[in-house]
C-alpha cells in the first residue's frame, strides 16, 4: 500500500491516486483503541450518540479524511493546558505543561448573544462538567427574566400599569442598580435606551444620521423616570412605554450569579474563570499562589490573536471592558460607536475603550460603559468614589488614563522585549499586515448544529511550505487531530491564544491578523500566500477552504469561500487599521 500513497506537502497529507480523497491509514489503527476507552468517558463529554458517531467514524476512516493519531490514542476530556484559549502567564509561555488532570476549559457561542468561556481548576472531569452545567443553567434562568430580546421574559412582559406589580428578586435588583448608577453618573448611564438604539439602527439602514429634533425628543423621553420601585413590597410600577435595554449591567449581573452557581455546585474547586463576551470574573487562583492573569485588548488592534495593551492579575475580582471598536453604526461611510450618550442622544466618541476592575461584574459593567460616555477626568472621579474599583481609560487619541491603583494590578504587556529575529525589519511594506475576518455559523446555519467550534488558520508559501499557524481555537486536545490538515503539520507543537477582555462581539465573528513573520518570528518575503481555514465541531461536521492572496507592495483582497461551518471570509492585505 505504501507504493500507492503520495505525499502532498501543500495540503500536508497523503493522497491515494485515482480517488482524490485524503487517505490517512493511521487513523484507522488508532480508532479501535479510542472506541475501547469510550466506556470510561465522562457523561458530559460522550453519550449514546457520541458512541454511535465514533463507531461510524471507525467504519468510514479508510474512505474519508482523517487525521494522524494522538500520541496515546486515547479519548478523554482534556485539560486547559492543551487548549487554545488559556490565560497568558508572567513567563510569557501560555503553553507550559500543567498537571495532567486539569484545569478544564469550555467554550460556547450564542450565550446572551456573545461568546462564553469557562475555565475550571479541578482534577476531576465530572466536577468540571457539573460546574459547566450549573453555570449554563443559571445564565438561562436569568435570561428568561432580564432579556429585552425575548418577548416572553419577565422584563418584556412588564406592562405600563397604574398599579405596582410584584416582581422577581433578580429583576428588582437590576432595576434598583440602574437607578443607582443613573444617579451616580448624573444621567450618563441609563436603562431605557431602547428607542434611541432603534433610531440609530434605522439611520444606519437609511444611510442618514438621525435628525437633531428627533434625538432631542428621544432624550427628553429617556430623562423621564421609566419605573418606580418599592423595596418593602418588592414591586415595580412601569411609568413609561419607553423600550428598556438592560444589556450592560444585566450581563454583568447574570455573570455574578453564574459565579455563585458554580461555587455552589462545587465549593472545593481551586479556581474558575468566566468570560462572557469580555466581562470576566476570576474566582480563586489560576495556580497555587498565583492569581489569574487576564489581558486587555487594545482598541486599535482588537484582533483575536493580537497582543493585549496590558495584563492584570485578578483573584476574586471582576473585569469588564467597554468600547465601540467591535460594534457600531456605519452611516454614509462614517463609523459611529454603538455606545450612546443618553444626555445627547449621540454616540460617545471621545473614549476608545474603558476597562474597569471591581468586586463584581454588575459594578464593573456599569462603570465601564459610563466611562466611555464621560470625559476622562469625570470618569476617574467616579472611580475614586467607588470603593474597590480601578480603571484604564484609553481616549480616542490613544492617550491612556489610569486610576491610582490600577498599575498595581498590571504586569508588562507581552511583546515588549523582542527576540533577536523579531527585531529584524519586516520584508513587507511598513505597517502592512494580513487580516482575516471570519464568522463561524450559528445554530441555524452550521452543518453540525452549534457544537463547540475548533478552528485552525495557517499560511502556506508558493513552494507549498507551511510558514505560520496564524491562530488555533479549541478546548479539548483530543479533537485537534480532527483538524486534519493542520494537525498533520503541527502535531508536536501548539500555539496558544490569550484570554482577552474585550468588548462584546456578535456571535461567531472573529478577526485575526498576520504580521508577515513565520512561526519562529523571522520575516517572510513578499509573495503569494495561500491561507487555509479549517473548522471542526466536537463529534460534528468538518470543513476546510483556502484562498490565495498577494502580499506584495500594494494592498490586495481575497475571499475564502463559505462552507457549512463558516460564512464567506474576507482576506485583506494592507496598512494596519491602527496606523
Amino acid at each position: 500500500m505504501a507504493d500507492m500513497l503520495s505525499y502532498v506537502p501543500k495540503e500536508g497529507c497523503f493522497h491515494l491516486p485515482g480517488r482524490g480523497r485524503a487517505f490517512k491509514v493511521l487513523r484507522a489503527l488508532t480508532t479501535i483503541s479510542r472506541v475501547a476507552t469510550l466506556a470510561a468517558m465522562p457523561r458530559c463529554s460522550l453519550g449514546r450518540r457520541g458512541l454511535l458517531f465514533s463507531l461510524i467514524v471507525f467504519a468510514g476512516t479508510i474512505v474519508a479524511d482523517a487525521p494522524p493519531p494522538e500520541p496515546d490514542g486515547r479519548a478523554s476530556l482534556s485539560p486547559a493546558s492543551r487548549v487554545g484559549r488559556v490565560p497568558v502567564t508572567s513567563s510569557g509561555s501560555p503553553g507550559r505543561t500543567r498537571p495532567a488532570g486539569g484545569p478544564f476549559h469550555f467554550h460556547h457561542e450564542g450565550i446572551l448573544g456573545t461568546s462564553f468561556d469557562l475555565i475550571v481548576r479541578t482534577d476531576a472531569a465530572e466536577v468540571a462538567c457539573k460546574v459547566e452545567q450549573s453555570v449554563l443553567a443559571a445564565i438561562e434562568r436569568l435570561r428568561r427574566i432580564l432579556s429585552t430580546y425575548d418577548p416572553a421574559s419577565e422584563i418584556s412582559r412588564l406592562p405600563v400599569n397604574p398599579k405596582p406589580m410584584r416582581c422577581s428578586p433578580e429583576l428588582f435588583e437590576v432595576l434598583s442598580a440602574y437607578e443607582t448608577w443613573t444617579a451616580r453618573s448624573r444621567g450618563a448611564y441609563q436603562g431605557q435606551l431602547g428607542e434611541l438604539i432603534r433610531a440609530w439602527r434605522a439611520a444606519e439602514q437609511a444611510g442618514v444620521p438621525p435628525a437633531s429634533a428627533s434625538l432631542a425628543r428621544i432624550v427628553r423621553n429617556v430623562s423621564t423616570p421609566a419605573w418606580t420601585l418599592n423595596a418593602c413590597e418588592r414591586t415595580v410600577q412601569r411609568l413609561s412605554p419607553q423600550p428598556l435595554n438592560l444589556d450592560s449591567l444585566g450581563k454583568g449581573y447574570i455573570l455574578g450569579k453564574a459565579v455563585a452557581a458554580a461555587r455552589a455546585a462545587a465549593p472545593s474547586i481551586a479556581g474558575l474563570l468566566l468570560n462572557l463576551g469580555g466581562d470576566i470574573f476570576a474566582s480563586g487562583l489560576e495556580a497555587p499562589s498565583r492569581p489569574w492573569l487576564v489581558g486587555v485588548a487594545h482598541p486599535r488592534d482588537p484582533a483575536d490573536n493580537a497582543a493585549p495593551v496590558t495584563q492584570v492579575w485578578l483573584a476574586d475580582r471582576a473585569i469588564s471592558t467597554s468600547g465601540g471598536y467591535e460594534r457600531g453604526y456605519t452611516i454614509a461611510g462614517r463609523r459611529y460607536s454603538h455606545i450612546l450618550d443618553p444626555r445627547t442622544g449621540r454616540p460617545a466618541e471621545g473614549i476608545a475603550c474603558a476597562t474597569v476592575v471591581a468586586a463584581d461584574n454588575a459594578t464593573a459593567s456599569a462603570l465601564a460603559t459610563t466611562l466611555c460616555v464621560l470625559k476622562p477626568e469625570e470618569g476617574l472621579a467616579l472611580i475614586r468614589a467607588t470603593p474597590g474599583a480601578e480603571c484604564l481609560i484609553i481616549a480616542a487619541s490613544g492617550e491612556q488614563f489610569r486610576s491610582a491603583q490600577f498599575a498595581a494590578l498590571e504586569i508588562p504587556a507581552p511583546g515588549g522585549a523582542k527576540k533577536a529575529n523579531e527585531a529584524k525589519p519586516s520584508l513587507w511594506p511598513k505597517d502592512f499586515r494580513l487580516t482575516l475576518t471570519l464568522t463561524l455559523k450559528g445554530p441555524a446555519g452550521g452543518g453540525g448544529g452549534y457544537r463547540r467550534p475548533y478552528v485552525a488558520v495557517w499560511a502556506v508559501n508558493e513552494k507549498g511550505a507551511r510558514v505560520r499557524t496564524i491562530v488555533l481555537w479549541g478546548n479539548q486536545a483530543r479533537y485537534f487531530p480532527d483538524l486534519y490538515d493542520w494537525s498533520y503539520g503541527e502535531k508536536d507543537r501548539l500555539d496558544w491564544a490569550a484570554t482577552i477582555a474585550r468588548a462584546t462581539r456578535p456571535p461567531g465573528r472573529h478577526r485575526v491578523t498576520w504580521d508577515g513573520r513565520d512561526d519562529s518570528g523571522d520575516p517572510v518575503p513578499p509573495g503569494t500566500y495561500t491561507i487555509f481555514v479549517e473548522a471542526n465541531r466536537e463529534r460534528g461536521t468538518y470543513a476546510k477552504e483556502s484562498a490565495k492572496i498577494s502580499c506584495g507592495s500594494e494592498p490586495s483582497q481575497s475571499v475564502v469561500k463559505a462552507t457549512s461551518e463558516f460564512e464567506e471570509a474576507q482576506l485583506t492585505y494592507g496598512p494596519s487599521p491602527s496606523e
